[in-house]
């Protein structure tokens, strides 16, 4: 599959749809960075119980 580089997107040309587009492009950045630090956060708490887990599974050796 070819990337097509040359791509431009099509902005509007009325300035108060310009201004809505791109405030909903910044929320929408805004909302994809918070599920971002969210998915590390619950990556983190779960790679801590398995850290747990494995080491109470050790311990009872």
């Amino acid at each position: 599959m070819e990337l097509n580089m040359d791509f431009v997107p099509q902005l509007p040309r009325d300035s108060d749809q310009l201004k809505q587009t791109l405030a909903k492009a910044h929320r929408n950045c805004q909302e994809m960075e918070l599920v971002g630090l969210q998915l590390e956060e619950a990556i983190s708490r779960l790679e801590a119980e398995n850290r747990q887990r494995r080491r109470q599974q050790l311990e009872k050796t």
